[in-house]
């Protein structure tokens, strides 16, 4: 069975599991520590996630915990992938009218033609990405759009202007902005900096927040490097103390690659710049081993709180085998990157970004117990 039918056939499983995505969330709990999701974070999330369809789950998705904070809570990202049985759910009649769901069904609808040149660039694949109030009158934004351009779609050095305009113009009518000049200006301007062998790898906007266009860059292994592209680049933060921050973890030998995430507006770069640490050249990492160099460097910083941090790093844990009428569902958990957030020369937020999988086997006899 291919990925893409293993996909399908997952999202046809699900709905006997459950009949949204936070019904799953309750019936998977046992598999979300009370150290790092509880209390007010928990409910608010499974409130929010209600509104999202259980057939997300054949896709990554997971949570955004922050490590330093003693609130137990997460933000909360999905995968919405073109031709699924989920796009349909985005695409029919009355979310494509309805203004928090318009900018996914739109780009579902032009990555649905083979000849769309966003396509080429992105594929059929985007996140959302849903911040989780705690409050009692907390809001609910919409959700941020992020876009991850393919293979070298965007690498330095390329001059692909053409694709750089066809994710930010299809950021811009997604996130329900008016065209901005200045602002592209802006992003042609960072791409056109890029260091050597580095690639712009995320590129997204929150349509519920002040305009920004966030960009994510990866591919930078020295230190210097990093406090060099972020003069070039033009952050208005202190890039000694980011590089000083790097040299530290590097000295560890924490991380295999980084990734430095921007703010843009038609102003320039903004003031926060995220640090993201990868592993390992491979993603979705389910073996912790890959992860306790970073883990360690953190604690040993004291970047986090040990309580957390220490909960954190059981978190990865491979894959476990739920049984549902369905039949088998494997549930994989696993790191997909930690970020540190910067302004000036201050660390703020240290984020980790989990994930589970749920991959459907095929059932040689149904079972009616489990989930």
């Amino acid at each position: 069975m291919s990925v893409s039918e293993g996909w399908a056939y997952t999202e046809e499983c699900l709905p006997q599991v459950a009949d949204s995505m936070g019904h799953l969330l309750t019936r998977i709990r046992p598999h979300v520590s009370n150290r790092l999701i509880a209390g007010p974070g928990w409910v608010r999330l499974i409130d929010r996630a209600r509104e999202i369809p259980v057939t997300m789950a054949a896709f990554p998705f997971g949570f955004e915990v922050r490590l330093e904070d003693p609130e137990p809570r997460a933000d909360f990202g999905v995968s919405l992938v073109g031709d699924s049985r989920t796009a349909a759910h985005y695409q029919n009649g009355d979310r494509v009218q309805d203004p928090s769901t318009a900018g996914p069904a739109w780009f579902l609808n032009e990555t649905d033609r083979e000849s769309s040149l966003l396509r080429s660039v992105v594929g059929r694949t985007m996140l959302l990405e849903y911040d989780i109030e705690v409050a009692e009158n907390g809001t609910r934004p919409d959700p941020g759009i992020f876009l991850y351009p393919i293979n070298d779609a965007l690498a330095s050095g390329g001059g692909r202007l053409r694709e750089l305009h066809a994710v930010h113009d299809a950021l811009v009518i997604a996130g329900g902005w008016s065209p901005d000049a200045a602002e592209r200006r802006q992003v042609d301007r960072l791409y056109g900096v890029l260091a050597p062998n580095t690639i712009i790898r995320a590129f997204g906007t929150f349509p519920s927040r002040e305009r920004t266009m966030r960009f994510a860059v990866t591919g930078f292994t020295k230190a210097e490097d990093v406090s060099v592209f972020l003069d070039r680049a033009g952050w208005p933060g202190n890039s000694s103390a980011a590089g000083d921050v790097v040299s530290f973890f590097d000295e560890r030998k924490a991380f295999a690659y980084l990734g430095l995430h921007f703010d843009i507006t038609a102003d320039g770069v903004g003031p926060n710049l995220g640090l993201s640490f990868f592993a390992h050249q491979k993603e979705w990492l389910r073996d912790i081993r890959h992860w306790t160099p970073v883990i360690s460097a953190i604690g040993e910083r004291g970047l986090a709180l040990p309580g957390k941090l220490a909960e954190f790093s059981r978190w990865s844990t491979g894959s476990e085998t739920l049984l549902a009428k369905s039949g088998p569902i494997r549930l994989f958990r696993g790191i997909h990157h930690i970020k540190l957030a910067m302004t000036g020369d201050q660390i703020g937020s240290v984020k980790g970004y989990v994930f589970f999988l749920m991959i459907a086997d095929q059932p040689k006899r149904r079972v009616a117990s489990g989930l």
